[in-house]
């Protein structure tokens, strides 16, 4: 097979079919075979044979990632020779600041330009970003056009109820409706995501939408779109074309969120509606609903790592299920894991643990026990999962003849390692398209 590569090593498919294989062949931009190196052999005579020292892990896709901002942050808070090692660290220490306010066009594509590798060495192969604005696009698409988008992006639209521009859900609607684009528009390395809307308030400021009261006051949270202006929000998308990824924290806002995109139809699969974040005292029938529907549960460890001693004090008991990953998974949703980095953590070795362990940062305790997953579970979270909400699930997510060939060399199999050793593991090698983005030395 003319210009074929057959990589050697360990290699984790995340495949059903075949979970792990011996080697692997590229073509292209394309994997054309896996299996045992015979049978690889086999499929692409003549190729040129290279082992890899490490095991072979899907790109991961972090679906709920602000990698714009994440780059203009970059361009502020780290100096040039720096790697990602200081840059999480970097965005740690400035997790208050939300980067440049008003940074021009040229400094957009310089902002991708610096996130991408930093965000390469941590095996990403892609990302959705959840709230992407017109300027924001602009930038996306300024990179793509110049040949310097690495990261296979899918951008969600954002439209700010309540703004100059989109002052009321009429508005959304008809700036929707001009566009002459919808859900699923662009090619590999960018494409049109669902739209963004808020339907709750923040949790540690206690705005999220609840059944029960925040505390003896009464109040439930914040509900930041009526419920008739949501049901046609989100019935017009389902009619014409958009996906909806609606952020919802508390059980009352996810009850309205499951209920509306039940409704939705098999609009919901195709356009990959999500419920965002999810995960305040979520009930088993809003899971149930959600996954009759289709629709996609995006979740973050990052935020209960970050706010979960903060909900402890405000709930206590009512806090200790929060972010109910395994109850997702029970329930049948499919699970797609990000970080709403650079402003919570994104290390994804990082959060994989956070999800199996529910330690939370400042506590010595952590949470529930019942809600954690496997590292299997977590790693599908990130890959198989994630690229359904990437719309990209017929071709990235595995390691499968067919698929595009997005992969990275870890220094370890994250599944056999001690759990405290996965935060250290390194990512040695990442490809996307079988074109090699980056590359590290063993420690």
């Amino acid at each position: 097979m003319t210009g074929a590569v057959i990589f050697v090593a360990p290699v984790v498919t995340m495949d059903p079919e075949r979970p792990d294989a011996d080697a692997f062949a590229v073509a292209g931009d394309r994997i054309v075979a896996v299996g045992t190196l015979d049978e690889v052999r086999a499929i692409a005579p003549g190729a040129r044979e290279e082992a890899l020292d490490g095991t072979v892990l899907p790109g991961l896709i972090d679906a709920h990632m602000h990698m714009e901002r994440a780059g203009l942050k970059a361009l502020v808070h780290l100096d040039d020779g720096d790697g990602v090692d200081r840059y999480i660290e970097a965005m740690r220490d400035s997790f208050d600041d939300d980067g440049p306010t008003d940074p021009s066009p040229e400094d957009r594509v310089r902002a991708l330009e610096r996130v991408q590798p930093l965000l390469h060495a941590l095996g990403f192969t892609g990302i959705v970003d959840p709230a992407v604005r017109i300027e924001e696009m602009r930038g996306y698409q300024e990179a793509h056009r110049r040949g310097r988008l690495t990261m296979r992006t899918v951008a969600m639209p954002y439209l700010e109820i309540g703004s100059e521009a989109t002052p009321d859900v009429d508005a959304v609607i008809a700036h929707l409706d001009g566009t002459g684009v919808s859900t699923g528009f662009g090619d590999e390395l960018l494409r049109i995501g669902p739209i963004k809307v808020y339907l709750d308030g923040e949790a540690l400021k206690g705005e999220a939408l609840l059944d029960e009261p925040w505390d003896a006051s009464g109040f439930r949270g914040r509900q930041r779109i009526s419920d008739e202006d949501f049901a046609r929000l989100v019935a017009w998308c389902a009619a014409h074309g958009w996906g909806v990824g609606t952020h919802a924290v508390g059980s009352a806002a996810i009850a309205l969120v499951a209920s509306e995109y039940e409704k939705a139809g098999d609009a919901v699969r195709e356009r990959r509606f999500q419920f965002i974040h999810a995960y305040l005292e979520t009930s088993a029938e809003s899971i149930a609903s959600a996954a009759r529907s289709g629709a996609i549960a995006s979740l973050q460890p990052s935020i209960i790592w970050h706010n979960g001693s903060g909900l402890r004090a405000k709930l206590g008991e009512r806090a200790e299920r929060a972010n109910p990953v395994r109850s997702w998974l029970d329930g049948g949703a499919t699970v797609a894991f990000g970080s709403d980095g650079p402003f919570f953590a994104f290390d994804p070795r990082h959060l994989m643990w956070q999800a199996v362990t529910r330690r939370v940062a400042g506590e010595s305790e952590p949470l529930s026990p019942t809600e954690a997953i496997t590292v299997e579970e977590a790693l599908a979270a990130y890959t198989t999962g994630a690229a359904v909400a990437a719309l990209a699930d017929h071709h990235r997510g595995m390691i499968r003849p067919g698929h595009l060939a997005d992969w990275a060399l870890w220094g370890d199999d994250p599944r056999r390692v001690l759990l405290d050793d996965l935060r250290r593991i390194p990512v040695l090698r990442t490809d996307v398209g079988g074109r090699t983005v980056h590359t590290q030395e063993r420690a």
